[in-house]
């Protein structure tokens, strides 16, 4: 071929390759569904786990942030925007709907028609939005292999010490979250949150003391000073420290029964869990701004068969 040949088949190339790339940054994304994602561990898992359900239930692609907290703790899979191949996320300039509770469940919101891609601001912490995809969420919501070994671990270490003079191999191990922090302020107690006093813990651990010959405490708190003297003069409690969340969760789901708080940290290891739950029986305060959150009623968040305690 001669060098005038040779130089148009470059030309050609370079041509051609360049209306391609043209072509794949104009390319559409497929339809997504995205969430407005806020909170701590808690709440993002339940977001999650609604995502997870919309995307099934209407063929669409779930988009998650790069930087997704749970998908660094559990086996999620990372179906970031950039894996599309588009320029920008397509989560911007779509229709976007908002849910009417944040603690129900919004039948309206799950009847939306959605031909396209939609976007969806709220914290759904109902577990009506994806109780039919339950079995798959238990899958990816297990811990990541170093989290899952640390909490393992960690367990081992608590039985084979001396501490629990209480304890054998036959012990039944329950955990106690205690969500205190935020839930003590005024301005939180003014809205209608309520966190237990220190009889509720005494008399939920009473209720495991009468069906179980010996039973363990587990506890995690974001109020270590408050717990320890909630806690005082039991031998049978032992008291997580120097955890960040997902450990302290993971550590919490090895037990077998649990104590819940307040809030939707407990919730997710309860439900890990799946032995006896109980809760605390006031979720909110009558009539509060908080309970309108629930739709003053507190069935779709609670999820069935636990058992409420004072």
């Amino acid at each position: 071929m001669t060098e005038l040949g040779l130089l148009l088949v470059a030309v050609l190339l370079v041509f051609h390759l360049k209306a391609q790339e043209k072509c794949q940054s104009k390319r559409s994304p497929p339809p997504v569904v995205c969430v407005g994602y806020q909170g701590r561990l808690g709440n993002l898992m339940f977001q999650y786990a609604f995502l997870y359900s919309v995307s099934r239930n209407r063929g669409l692609y779930p988009v998650i942030p790069e930087n997704f907290q749970p998908s660094e703790a559990f086996r999620i899979n990372k179906t970031t925007w950039h894996l599309l191949g588009v320029n920008k996320s397509p989560c911007e300039n779509i229709n976007s709907y908002t849910e009417r509770w944040p603690c129900s469940f919004d039948e309206k919101l799950m009847d939306t028609p959605i031909l396209q891609s939609a976007k969806f601001n709220g914290y759904f912490q109902s577990w009506k939005y994806w109780i039919q995809y339950e079995n798959k969420l238990r899958e990816i919501f297990k811990f990541q292999d170093t989290i899952a070994q640390r909490a393992d671990k960690q367990l081992r270490n608590i039985l084979n010490t001396e501490d629990f003079p209480c304890c054998s191999e036959n012990v039944t191990l329950v955990g106690i979250h205690v969500r205190r922090g935020d839930y003590t302020s005024k301005t939180v107690n003014e809205y209608g949150q309520i966190t237990p006093n220190a009889s509720y813990y005494q008399n939920a651990m009473n209720y495991f003391e009468k069906l179980y010959p010996q039973v363990l405490f587990i506890v995690a708190s974001d109020d270590l000073k408050w717990t320890k003297i909630a806690l005082k003069g039991r031998e049978n409690v032992h008291i997580s420290l120097g955890n960040f969340g997902p450990e302290d969760m993971a550590l919490l789901s090895l037990t077998n029964h649990t104590i819940m708080s307040v809030g939707t940290f407990g919730w997710w290891v309860a439900w890990m869990t799946r032995g006896i739950t109980l809760y605390y029986k006031p979720i909110f305060a009558p009539d509060s701004r908080f309970s309108k959150d629930f739709n003053n009623d507190p069935s779709s968040f609670i999820y069935p068969g636990w058992i409420p305690m004072l």
